[in-house]
């Protein structure tokens, strides 16, 4: 049961519902937040946005391209994630947070009018970040780990010989920990809460 709790998928479900809950509250407090509420400060404030632009308000080039790049993009990663081996365990989990985020925003873009609702802003003063949301975090953060899963495999390419290839060194275990797993399995490694008896023990 825990096992498959773990699974990498469950990391696109969680993103998908925390984009979900947290734009429907926004929506249901647009004047409120028209004002901007601060959070710590100057420092984070939500604000209400629509953005008719990609990721972070970038590139508005309309509502059918961006549908249709969001359509292609959750396919490619539907298909990447099941050509993935289940033993990469790390770079599934990235790719299901980017999932995650692509579908929250598509559904914006599908169902209001191709607009997406941003409401996190950050910055300092008048210097602040673009405003996003928490599908763009989903995406971010996939996308920052699956590059350094990329580039540690790029670094210690596995050898076909080797029963259980450990390319993920030190920091694909810190990756793996902040995933949810022990060090060692870095981007590609067996389930460590999986029952004792998977293994062939009473």
């Amino acid at each position: 049961m825990v096992s498959r709790l773990r699974q990498p998928w469950l990391w696109a479900v969680l993103v998908l519902v925390l984009d979900f809950v947290t734009k429907r509250l926004v929506l249901a407090n647009v004047e409120t937040l028209r004002a901007k509420v601060s959070v710590i400060g100057d420092l984070a404030r939500f604000v209400y946005v629509r953005n008719p632009g990609s990721a972070m308000g970038l590139f508005p080039v309309g509502r059918e391209v961006l549908v249709g790049v969001s359509l292609v993009t959750t396919v490619v990663l539907v298909l990447l994630y099941l050509r993935t081996p289940a033993r990469m365990k790390v770079r599934r989990s990235a790719m299901a947070l980017i999932l995650g985020g692509a579908v929250g925003n598509l559904i914006d873009r599908i169902f209001y009018g191709g607009h997406v609702v941003d409401f996190i802003d950050l910055g300092v003063g008048s210097h602040r970040f673009y405003t996003f949301n928490v599908a763009d975090m989903g995406v971010t953060i996939g996308g920052v780990i699956l590059f350094f899963c990329l580039l540690l495999e790029k670094e210690h390419p596995q050898d076909p010989a080797a029963a259980e290839p450990d390319p993920g060194g030190a920091l694909g275990e810190a990756l793996g920990e902040a995933l949810g797993e022990v060090p060692g399995d870095a981007c590609d490694g067996e389930d460590p809460l999986a029952p004792e008896a998977e293994y062939g023990h009473e």
